[in-house]
């Protein structure tokens, strides 16, 4: 199982693929099984070097009891994007993974090369919602 010891947590990861860098960062309650299943994976491979990792709590990673900030999980992220040695990466995160993804983007601007956001909630926007 490939794995990373990141914030004294243990994060693991599945990669594959070849070309710019792609991160897919789930939904709370979730795990990077919804990415393989979806077929995201597989459609990006071809194109794209594809990391798909279980956030901090989440499917095959470690449940420490502490982290569980979108700014917690923006530094996991920095740091995940450090020890495999990626290039600046398009971030896909989907509901909370996308409040991450945004988190990361503000926090290691660096490391990112675009985000794109599904379904995810930003409270401080809610007074433009209808």
């Amino acid at each position: 199982m490939p794995e990373v010891e990141i914030n004294s947590t243990r994060l693991y990861y599945q990669q594959t693929g070849n070309g710019p860098d792609v991160v897919l960062v789930h939904a709370v309650t979730s795990n990077l099984a919804v990415w393989v299943f979806s077929g995201l994976i597989d459609a990006l491979a071809p194109r794209f070097r594809v990391t798909a990792y279980d956030l901090r709590g989440h499917g095959m990673s470690a449940r420490p009891p502490t982290g569980y900030t979108s700014a917690g999980m923006a530094e996991d992220f920095r740091q995940l994007h450090r020890a495999l040695g990626l290039k600046p990466a398009y971030l896909i995160g989907h509901s909370f993974g996308g409040v991450v993804s945004m988190h990361a983007a503000a926090l290691a601007p660096e490391c990112v090369a675009g985000v794109i956001l599904s379904d995810s909630f930003f409270p401080s926007l809610k007074h433009i919602e209808p």
